[in-house]
């Protein structure tokens, strides 16, 4: 066995060494590059390094829980997100399938140890683990979709000073999404970048619209597409649009207020008036106790 071990060591030590001077040799970037992309050499996060692969194993092998996931809404909803980290919908069932296996583990070591609630968290935990990516995913849908209705009609101001000025819709869309950031102009970029391969300028328009699911994003494309078709000014159309998107969140930040009031006082009777009807029977009982017992009132 001895002996075993010690080949296996010298070989280990030689490969390591020829590895090293492999790196160290001028130009093994091109000699390697023929094998494979070089697009991603910087570091690896945690997720690709403790979660992909496992959760690309975990997809292909498990398929008894195929039926908890709709693959279809699932699709749309890392649309909506924007495929964080590439995610694909196969990838993200596996997430799911980790996650399960991950709580699984956890509740049985509770479990085992004999803590306090085990078996409520052996069933808890791997259902929590399972459903909570969907969880995850739903507030990254909200929150991009947010962002984006709310850059929309600086955007729109922005193109249509542009427009009014002589430059045409592509050129300025194309100089803003240059300058911009933020997830409006990631998609603003991926439709330009399928006009130049080709895609009609209709289909390219309506891949946006079913990318995103807000209804300020595709109201606007519905009024371009409408604009075009009856030759009207792009300028006007933009124009209309931003100030249209701004009234209707005037109007909802309104609603959002008048609902507040609504909730502070759902608060107040569920919280604080329980609290202070304690206080006051137990006031009450302190005073009983003392007057039966013949003992002065305090103050």
């Amino acid at each position: 066995m001895s002996v075993v071990i010690s080949v296996m060591a010298i070989i280990a030590v030689e490969l390591f060494f020829a590895g090293l001077r492999r790196i160290r040799t001028p130009g093994y970037e091109a000699q390697i590059a023929q094998y494979g992309s070089l697009a991603h050499t910087g570091p690896r996060s945690r997720y690709a390094r403790w979660v992909r692969p496992y959760a690309l194993r975990l997809a292909s092998n498990v398929t008894a829980l195929r039926g908890l996931t709709d693959f279809e809404k699932t699709a749309r909803m890392l649309d909506y997100a924007g495929n964080p980290a590439g995610m694909t919908v196969h990838e993200f069932h596996g997430v799911q399938l980790y996650g399960g296996l991950a709580g699984l583990l956890i509740g049985g070591v509770w479990f085992a140890l004999g803590l306090p609630l085990g078996a409520i968290l052996l069933v808890i935990l791997p259902l929590g683990g399972f459903f909570y990516p969907l969880l995850w995913l739903r507030g990254r849908v909200k929150q991009r979709q947010h962002a984006i209705t709310v850059a929309l009609p600086d955007l729109l101001g922005m193109l249509a000073v542009c427009v009014s000025a002589g430059m045409g819709f592509d050129i300025a869309l194309t100089l803003l999404v240059e300058r911009g950031e933020g997830p409006l102009y990631e998609e603003m970029g991926r439709m330009l970048h399928e006009l130049q391969m080709g895609a009609p300028r209709e289909q390219a328009f309506r891949n946006l619209a079913a990318r995103n699911s807000s209804d300020a994003l595709r109201g606007f494309i519905d009024a371009l597409l409408q604009a075009e078709e009856l030759g009207s000014p792009i300028a006007t159309t933009l124009e209309r649009q931003a100030e249209d998107i701004r009234t209707g969140r005037r109007y909802r930040a309104r609603e959002e207020g008048a609902k507040a009031a609504t909730k502070i006082t759902l608060i107040v009777v569920v919280l604080v008036t329980p609290s202070v009807l304690c206080l006051i029977i137990a006031a009450l009982g302190m005073s009983i106790m003392r007057s039966t017992r013949g003992l002065p009132l305090p103050g």
